[in-house]
C-alpha cells in the first residue's frame, strides 16, 4: 500500500530542495550523493529509482 508523505519545498542559495524523509530513504537504501532523476508529467512528478553504478555514491562523505 502506498504511504503519503507531505514536505516542504526550500531555498538553498539559488536553488530549491525537497528534504526526503528519513523512512524514504533509508527504506530505498539512499545516501549522500545517490542521483534521482525526475519524470515530470502533467500531474504529477515521479521519481523511479535505479541501481548506482558502483563509485557514484558518496556515502563516506
Amino acid at each position: 500500500m502506498p504511504t503519503k508523505y507531505t514536505v516542504t519545498i526550500t531555498a538553498l542559495g539559488t536553488s530549491s530542495v525537497i528534504v526526503l524523509p528519513k523512512p524514504v530513504v533509508d527504506g530505498f537504501n539512499l545516501s549522500k550523493g545517490h542521483r534521482l532523476e525526475l519524470i515530470v508529467k502533467d500531474n504529477g512528478i515521479y521519481i523511479p529509482l535505479t541501481e548506482q553504478p558502483a563509485g557514484n555514491n558518496n556515502s563516506s562523505d
